[in-house]
């Protein structure tokens, strides 16, 4: 297999793209985090935290098998007038702030960007944060690759730096991701073992995101999944194979099935679609997470070490349908969870069944490296449930998995007036499914973050 290239963008409005050679260098130079740190700190030059925290990122995809290269955006929209920025003491007139604010685009810089970004296999978007949301650098190469369609096919992480623990990072990450979903790239978190949405650094003062251990994890973490998927992605174009196993969960509907016909009907017009299985879970009995401090259940476990797929959840009543969902999760390569934004009544299973899932992730990430969607059954108008597309991304991301774009029916008085084509999401499904056999299997172990008692902790499995 060919290797793969990652790249990152360097949202950050304090970057100095003059100094990016070396810190090119010091990426390439280092062979792990703490001589990558040294090289840092004996530097003449102070880096921004966010440049910081994407030279971690690149750094574990390096450490897994990719070249990589940090990009300065301030290359590309020379947005600073030097001359005002050295009499900033002085009264700003109206003109001026035309000046400062003034997001010109570099057209040789573009270029040569586009270029680093249509070779590259992986992207991580670095970004500080403000208000809880991405620098208008970043926003801006978001929209110019929404423009030349750049991001479709692309494995895709963020890393994101506030001066302040739960300081918007989380947001920032998450208004980024969903972005770039619907723009046709998919996405990864920052893998164990807190398999969150990226990479999130706390620091302030210029450089001192090298300090925060925890942030440097989950930087470090994130470039390490991007360079999987992309490894992935690369080995699926090099290899066909069957038909992706997908399971439609139908986590809500009225009492007289009407979204279920709906969704029959779907699936119906769906050309690629032959291996398929669909589960109404407003049919089935789901209990309500107790949350068990030590989760799987120890004694649970041990109980069912003969077992070859245990089924560890301390809720063991044969009335619960969890045991026999987590089989066809298991099973499954693509989980499409359907939900509907509607007036109507509905029975609604997600929530319980959303947190059920618990067990999964904690028994080593049983859902590692399969793909999840969602699909809404969008009824025009009703504001009951517009965000199911952005809750499942936020939930299920953190099952170590990988998502594609959200899927739509959009409806007006009981009529179909839009809808994704499943068809559209095909090759990606058949990319992973195809490229998860030609990749080695990485070890996966869930460590009980936050949890004082550790028992579990030395677990450790081999997931495709």
């Amino acid at each position: 297999m060919q290797r793969i290239t990652v790249i990152g963008l360097s949202g950050s409005i304090r970057s100095n793209h003059n100094h990016f050679k070396t810190l090119n260098q010091m990426i390439v130079k280092a062979k792990d985090r703490a001589e990558f740190t040294t090289l840092l700190k004996n530097s003449d030059y102070v880096y921004s935290n966010t440049d910081i925290a994407l030279s971690v990122a690149l750094l574990g995809a390096k450490q897994n098998d990719a070249d990589v290269k940090i990009i300065s955006l301030t290359d590309l929209f020379r947005h600073r007038n030097e001359k005002l920025y050295e009499n900033l003491t002085e009264m700003v007139t109206v003109n001026d702030i035309e000046e400062l604010d003034t997001l010109s685009i570099d057209q040789e810089h573009l270029k040569n960007i586009s270029n680093d970004i249509n070779k590259a296999d992986g992207i991580i978007m670095g970004t500080p944060v403000y208000f809880g949301d991405r620098s208008s650098v970043a926003n801006k190469i978001l929209q110019l690759t929404s423009i030349q369609n750049q991001l479709r096919n692309k494995a895709i992480g963020v890393v994101s730096v506030g001066a302040k623990r739960n300081g918007g990072q989380e947001t920032a990450i998450i208004y980024t991701l969903y972005e770039v979903l619907m723009q046709g790239s998919i996405i990864t978190g920052n893998g164990p073992k807190t398999a969150q949405y990226g990479g999130t650094v706390v620091a302030g003062d210029s450089g001192m995101a090298i300090e925060d251990n925890f942030g440097m994890d989950t930087s470090y973490g994130t470039g390490k999944q991007v360079s999987q998927l992309s490894k992935i992605l690369k080995a699926g174009q090099e290899k066909s194979g069957g038909s992706p196993r997908v399971i439609f969960l139908l986590s809500m509907d009225t009492p007289e099935k009407k979204y279920n016909k709906i969704l029959d009907e779907y699936i119906s017009r769906q050309q690629e679609l032959t291996n398929y299985e669909t589960v109404d879970l407003t049919d089935k009995n789901i209990y309500r997470c107790i949350a068990c401090n030590v989760c799987p259940s120890v004694t649970v476990k041990k109980r069912k070490e003969s077992e070859v797929s245990p089924y560890t959840c301390v809720i063991q009543t044969e009335k619960d349908y969890m045991k026999e969902l987590r089989l066809k999760l298991i099973d499954a390569d693509v989980i499409i969870i359907v939900g509907v934004n509607s007036n109507e009544n509905l029975t609604y299973r997600y929530q319980a069944f959303m947190e059920r899932t618990r067990f999964i992730r904690r028994e080593d990430f049983e859902l590692t490296n399969k793909v999840i969607t969602s699909l809404l059954i969008n009824d025009v108008g009703s504001m009951h449930n517009p965000i199911f597309g952005v809750k499942v991304v936020t939930s299920f991301i953190r099952h170590n998995t990988f998502m594609t774009t959200p899927l739509q029916i959009m409806m007006h008085n009981n009529t179909i007036i839009r809808e994704d084509s499943l068809d559209d999401s095909f090759p990606n499904f058949k990319q992973i499914l195809n490229g998860r056999k030609m990749v080695q299997p990485i070890k996966v172990s869930y460590k009980a973050t936050g949890y004082a008692n550790k028992s579990l902790d030395n677990s450790e499995t081999k997931r495709q």
